[in-house]
């Protein structure tokens, strides 16, 4: 009898161990954490798996179990030795958990999936959105299908991405973003959405944003290398300048002397989107027939006389006898012709396409009766450290 009862006991535990280890598993979002009276707002999900098995953040974190004696959870993990230890639980229903780990008191709300992506579905926020901040710098924010959230911060020389998830409670219109040092970060309230706008605010901050429309702007990457420009022996294959257009070095200046300014329209792809940020350059044309002179700002280097960065002058001008003027002449060949539409007109243009130093590839359009004047040209360098623009004739002054 003794036995039976004692059975009984033990297989009781086992149940209400089971029970509780199984009210554990799931996703949880740490929503707030409590330190020496310092109030943090971690806003990461750690995904508790039934297995044992402990996912932090999409990453393979370590493992974690139910210690009955102690009511505490034990997590062991090589990612994060922070995490390593027991956190005795103090709260535990079916929607929040409150753990305590050393000093730290951790608050835990359970996340649910599939609501998750019901709101975010319906939402309105899938797509990029371009906002300013109040030091000027133009940031993306990329909402993508179930839970994606990335911001990209664009600077003079420079791009900055951070990864992260979002979740929208359209319960409460509230958006919680998951994505650590970023102004975005933590829980915004979703003020205004509309097709074209956004309105968030975050701490007593509001953020506007606009909605990134399908660009105008193309991308074209160049797929050309080195290699295509050289036989199996090293030899170079092109002897292509006789078939440029702009062969009378002095047609350039007689075709420029009414002309004072070339505009461009410069649009950087902004890395890891396909959202562009564009500006106009001017580019000063200086031609006189008499000293059998021409000078043309070369602005292919992203900024003109007005917007020049501190401590920079504009490039040197090369010599305008030389072929590709005011381009420099490297490795090229000519690819072939198109009649191209810009915002300055259609043209009868001649393609070149280049190779540069450092992998960079290059594709000018040469308009074949303006000497001088590009319709287009696609910078390309791929690679983390790369870059992509465009510049397109938008006027002739």
């Amino acid at each position: 009898m003794k036995k039976t009862i004692l059975l009984i006991v033990l297989i009781s535990l086992v149940l209400i161990s089971h029970a509780q280890t199984a009210k554990i598993a799931g996703s949880w979002l740490m929503i707030k954490a409590e330190v020496n009276g310092e109030v943090q707002e971690p806003n990461f999900i750690t995904d508790l798996k039934e297995n044992g098995d402990m996912v932090i953040m999409d990453m393979e974190a370590g493992t974690w179990k139910y210690d009955k004696q102690n009511n505490s959870i034990v997590m062991v993990s090589e990612l994060d030795k922070d995490f390593n230890g027991e956190n005795k639980i103090l709260n535990l229903t079916e929607n929040e958990m409150v753990l305590l780990k050393g000093d730290a008191k951790l608050f835990y709300t359970r996340v649910d999936m599939e609501q998750i992506l019901k709101d975010n579905s319906s939402s309105g926020l899938e797509g990029s959105w371009k906002t300013k901040g109040e030091d000027g710098l133009l940031s993306v924010l990329k909402f993508k299908l179930p839970d994606e959230f990335m911001i990209v911060t664009v600077g003079e020389g420079y791009t900055e991405t951070s990864n992260g998830t979002w979740s929208y409670d359209a319960k409460n219109k509230n958006l919680r973003i998951v994505c650590g040092g970023t102004e975005i970060d933590g829980t915004n309230k979703l003020v205004n959405i509309s097709a074209e706008e956004l309105e968030l605010e975050n701490s007593g901050n509001i953020i506007l944003a606009k909605k990134e429309k399908e660009s105008l702007v193309k991308i074209e990457r160049l797929e050309f290398s080195e290699d295509d420009f050289y036989t199996e022996d090293g030899n170079y294959k092109y002897e292509d300048e006789s078939k440029l257009p702009w062969q009378d070095p002095y047609a350039k200046i007689t075709s420029l002397l009414d002309v004072h300014q070339l505009l461009y329209n410069y649009s950087t792809l902004i890395e890891g989107t396909e959202s562009f940020d564009s500006k106009i350059l001017r580019a000063n044309v200086y031609a006189n027939e008499e000293e059998q002179s021409l000078s043309i700002d070369n602005i292919f280097y992203g900024f003109d006389s007005n917007n020049l960065p501190d401590d920079t002058e504009l490039p040197v001008n090369y010599e305008y006898t030389s072929p590709l003027f005011p381009m420099v002449d490297e490795i090229f060949r000519v690819s072939g012709s198109e009649k191209l539409t810009t915002p300055a007109g259609t043209f009868e243009c001649t393609i070149i396409e280049q190779m540069v130093d450092y992998d960079l590839r290059k594709k000018f359009w040469m308009i074949n009766d303006k000497p001088g004047i590009y319709a287009k040209i696609i910078e390309d360098e791929p690679g983390d450290w790369g870059h992509y623009c465009i510049y397109e004739l938008q006027g002739i002054e």
